[in-house]
Parts: structure tokens; sequence; C-alpha cells
């Protein structure tokens, strides 16, 4: 195990990136008649902070360069509906983060979520892996105060190691009304877990064998909920 998080420098660097941002992305939600698709949109094109991988950029200054083109491009799936269907009642939203960077987005959906009365629980990693969002990290950047409850994962590894889920995380998936699943590596550590509760993949589809598994093009913003 490492004594230090190696990405802890390019960590602060995003989140001081993906922040210039957030006043533009939020008056692009307000700006917009469907103000749950436009906090998904915002949260989204986020994801192309995931360094040094295929399809998405290499350092946080390329942000800025991408961001509109991003937000143009638009859904290439849009099940943003289906998570509309849970916004009318009470109930726990569970929030699956991926890359520091993009968590500074995902506050404007977060946001949002609770705006509409949902309790929102956020896990985040166990331990220091490449830039992924860890408790010292969602601390750091106020991430932690923008959640009814964080959690985390528990252990070294990308998304949800299913042999060893934490006991508190179990609980609230098995009572939270939706899960929102940022990234590829969540998507691919839930793609073949049968849970109760329907699962939204909130992604951009970087490599090819995510996007042929999803039944898109690569390269395409993606908001894909599979029902139980």
């Amino acid at each position: 195990m490492l004594g230090k998080d190696p990405y802890h420098e390019l960590k602060l660097r995003a989140d001081e990136v993906a922040g210039r941002f957030m006043d533009m992305a939020q008056a692009y939600v307000d700006s917009s008649e469907d103000k749950l698709r436009a906090c998904l949109m915002v949260s989204v094109i986020g994801n192309i902070m995931d360094f040094g991988t295929p399809g998405g950029i290499d350092t946080p200054e390329e942000f800025e360069a991408v961001f509109q083109k991003l937000i143009d491009q638009g859904l290439g799936l849009d099940n943003s509906d289906r998570i509309e269907a849970v916004l009318d009642k009470p109930g726990t939203i569970l929030y699956l983060f991926d890359n520091c960077g993009e968590s500074q987005l995902d506050k404007i959906l977060i946001r949002y979520l609770r705006s509409r009365g949902k309790r929102v629980v956020g896990v985040v990693r166990g331990e220091p892996i490449l830039n992924d969002v860890t408790r010292e990290d969602a601390v750091r950047s106020g991430l932690d105060k923008e959640l009814d409850l964080m959690l985390d994962t528990g252990t070294f590894y990308v998304g949800l190691d299913w042999r060893c889920v934490p006991d508190d995380v179990m609980r609230e998936i098995k009572g939270c009304d939706i899960i929102i699943a940022k990234g590829m590596g969540n998507y691919e550590a839930l793609s073949d877990e049968d849970l109760p509760v329907p699962i939204a993949h909130v992604l951009r589809t970087k490599c090819g064998p995510v996007a042929d598994s999803i039944g898109v093009p690569q390269n395409v913003n993606v908001v894909f909920v599979r029902e139980p």
C-alpha cells in the first residue's frame, strides 16, 4: 500500500479547474426548461475528467476547451424520465462517485435532487486509487457538505467490490429508490449485478466495450437506467 496518494496534486488541479465552471454550469441549468436533464448533462460531461484514459482528457486544463462542445453534443442516450419518476415522493438516492473534478459538477445535480425532497447518500472510494474521490477529497472540496450522509466502499478498488460491500453501504442500497452511478468503473462493477433497485449510469462512453454493452456509439454522453 502506498503511503501517499500519488494523484493528490492532479486531484487538486481537477477540482480547481472544474470549480471555475460551476457558475456557468448553474446558469445553463437555470435557463433550461428540463432542470433534471440539464443537471444530468452537467454531471455527465464531468466524466471526461478521466486523465490518461482513451476518450478522456490528459490534463485538467483541457476541460475548458471541451466544456461547451460537450454541452452542445447533448445526451446520446437519455433515460432521465426514469429518474424523474422517483423524485415526486420522499426517499433516498444512493450516489456512487467517480473522479475528482467531475465531483465538483456532481454538486449541481445533488443540490437539485435534494431540492426535490430526496435524501442523498454519497459513496466515495475507501482508499486512494487513480483520481477517484476519497473521504479526504470529499471533505477538502466540500462535497461532504452537499450530502445527507457520506459512506465509503472500504476498499482499494475501482467501483464496488461486491465480495465485500460494507454493511452500511449495502443497507442503503437495499433501502434506496435508485442508484446513480457515475463513470465507467462503477458501470463495470455494477453491470453484472442483479440489484433490487434501478441503477442510473451517468457516464461518457470512453471505450468500445462499455459503449457496446450499453448499445450506443463510443464517445457519447449517456444517462442509462437499468431496472431491477
